[in-house]
């Protein structure tokens, strides 16, 4: 063999082998890209289980920066059911913080509704009971059980309820003392019920004899162009006590008061009720906007609970890749 040939050989050896050196380098950059993957594949897949999204390309490829490592990026997000609970669960503990979460102004709008509401409530409330402190004073000024005696005594020397009792309800009595008032009908004492006592004595014409300004019902008072007729109208006439009339418009706007505050109340329940449903669909759970779906590293998850009768079932999670 010639010198030229033997330098030709040399030749193609030293390309070869810088091929077989360029591509072992190369295999062994593969691989310890491809090794760091597996090693690490078990705690990558962990932490997608715990709600963390990564954005990643194919498992053991180079990204496109040339650098031959995996780009994992995590970041905290709501899945599913859970930003939907949170945000149904603000909304009903004060309405319109649901959809400020969302990003939606219409919840500021809300929220201060309902603060208003709630202002409202207080004060026809503190109104109410105001008002009722006033009537109860009202009624222990001008009516007492004792005149109620006399309007059932037939023995009694009132002028103005004398006889009385006997004309407009003579299946009543007779009562000549105050402890004989349980024979009447509805009534109770102040220590048994303070609330009915006080409802009772206005609200019942049996009751009228006991206030201070009753006035005698039964014979003709021309000063009024009025003739009685002996019968329960006769004393529910405006004249025949005043102060029982006047005692029942006090009633009267206390109870106003008290329906006032029970109707903002219903705003607020109201409004609580319609900002949950809101969340809800802005969420997709009822149909509206996108759908709320899971998902875990990007891939769809759909829990199915199945009954079996009524003591069984079972739950599947489906997951999409």
């Amino acid at each position: 063999m010639s010198l030229r040939n033997n330098w030709s050989w040399v030749s193609l050896t030293l390309v070869l082998l810088m091929v077989f050196s360029s591509g072992a380098a190369l295999a062994d950059a593969n691989g310890q890209t491809r090794a760091a993957w597996l090693l690490q594949r078990g705690d990558f897949e962990t932490r997608a289980l715990t709600g963390l999204s990564f954005d990643q390309g194919e498992f053991g490829t180079e990204d496109g920066g040339g650098s031959g490592a995996i780009r994992l990026e995590a970041e905290d997000e709501y899945v599913g059911g859970t930003s939907a609970g949170l945000t149904m669960l603000a909304s009903a503990i004060l309405p319109g913080s649901g959809e400020a979460i969302m990003g939606y102004k219409r919840g500021y709008a809300m929220m201060a509704l309902d603060i208003f509401a709630w202002t409202q409530v207080s004060k026809y409330h503190n109104d109410g009971e105001d008002l009722a402190t006033a009537y109860y004073d009202y009624a222990d000024a001008h009516y007492t059980d004792a005149r109620l005696v006399e309007g059932y005594n037939p023995a009694s020397t009132d002028l103005e309820r004398e006889g009385q009792g006997a004309i407009y309800f003579p299946g009543y009595g007779p009562v000549t003392d105050e402890s004989e008032l349980v024979n009447l009908p509805l009534y109770v004492t102040v220590e048994d019920d303070r609330r009915e006592y006080y409802e009772n004595l206005g609200k019942w014409d049996q009751f009228i004899f006991g206030w201070d300004d009753y006035t005698r019902a039964s014979v003709d008072h021309p000063e009024y162009d009025y003739e009685p007729t002996m019968t329960i109208s006769d004393l529910r006439q405006p004249w025949v006590s005043r102060n029982r009339d006047t005692y029942r418009e006090m009633r009267t706007a206390s109870n106003d008061a008290y329906k006032s505050r029970d109707r903002w109340m219903y705003v607020n329940i109201g409004l609580r009720v319609f900002s949950v449903l809101q969340v809800a669909y802005l969420q997709g759970l009822l149909g509206g906007g996108e759908d709320n779906t899971m998902e875990v590293s990007g891939h769809a998850i759909q829990l199915i609970a199945q009954p079996y009768g009524l003591t069984r079932g079972s739950v599947a999670a489906k997951v999409s890749f």
